[in-house]
């Protein structure tokens, strides 16, 4: 790798070199069942969702098993991911972020159920197929996450990378409508207050 080594690097290519297997999978119309079947038994449904989710760590061998399963050259794999990283750094510092409503209310990530509900809330029924976060959304939405602001930005950027899209970092004078742009915009709408949510 071109970049220098420090554990946060790390993480994002490891977390790169998932979204490469599941946007292979995907580009392919695989489904978890047909590539698990395709490793011999060697990978399980159920382990290769946790392998691209992040949610358990991909062994080298594994990912080769994987890659091959795919049809994958490992080495393109880890290009892809490489190149990857600057992209995703971009988009987990602050700023602004769009993020698509229907790719957040269709993933997986049981992570997302606070986000879910607080789309829904905020949409009341309505058919807004993008919302722009700020800083004080993506700090609210955190704390309903229990996890961090940068952590709820990488799984927001990791949710549009599955449906194949991306989250675009908007400048600070954007005049669209910001979701808590206003103080605790959030908090007045939803009735929420940082305070993790059972759903």
């Amino acid at each position: 790798m071109s970049q220098a080594y420090d554990a946060h690097t790390q993480e994002l290519f490891a977390a790169a070199v998932c979204r490469a297997l599941r946007e292979s999978r995907r580009r392919q119309k695989l489904t978890q069942a047909d590539v698990a079947q395709r490793t011999g038994g060697l990978v399980s449904k159920a382990a290769l969702a946790n392998y691209e989710t992040g949610h358990r760590s991909l062994r080298i061998d594994v990912l080769w098993v994987i890659a091959r399963a795919l049809g994958e050259d490992l080495g393109g794999l880890l290009n892809m991911a490489e190149r990857g990283i600057g992209r995703w750094q971009s988009t987990a510092g602050t700023g602004s972020v769009t993020v698509d409503i229907d790719e957040v209310m269709e993933a997986e990530d049981p992570r997302l159920a606070p986000v879910r509900r607080w789309f829904e809330l905020r949409s009341g029924g309505g058919s807004a197929s993008a919302m722009t976060l700020d800083d004080g959304a993506i700090l609210a939405l955190a704390a309903l996450m229990n996890v961090s602001p940068a952590e709820c930005r990488e799984i927001l950027v990791g949710t549009a990378a599955e449906a194949g899209g991306a989250p675009v970092p908007l400048p600070e004078q954007d005049s669209g409508p910001v979701a808590g742009r206003h103080g605790d915009d959030v908090a007045e709408r939803t009735g929420f207050r940082g305070e993790p949510a059972a759903i």
